[in-house]
């Protein structure tokens, strides 16, 4: 399965906003996974120790 367009946009800017310092005090996080559910086709997104998104085909992300 295939991400939307919307949907790599959305990734983009999540790890964009992960991985670039830029707000105060925000720290830095590497992104660890990013794989497709198959069963709702949203994204699933595993950054720094203990951090999770998920990608909904709209681009919205939900932690």
């Amino acid at each position: 399965m295939e991400p939307t367009d919307k949907q790599a946009q959305g990734l983009y800017r999540l790890c964009y906003r992960l991985t670039n310092v830029i707000y105060p005090g925000w720290q830095y996080r590497s992104v660890e996974i990013v794989r497709t559910d198959e069963r709702t086709g949203n994204l699933y997104v595993l950054a720094g120790d203990n951090l999770d998104f998920e990608i909904k085909p709209t681009g919205g992300y939900e932690a």
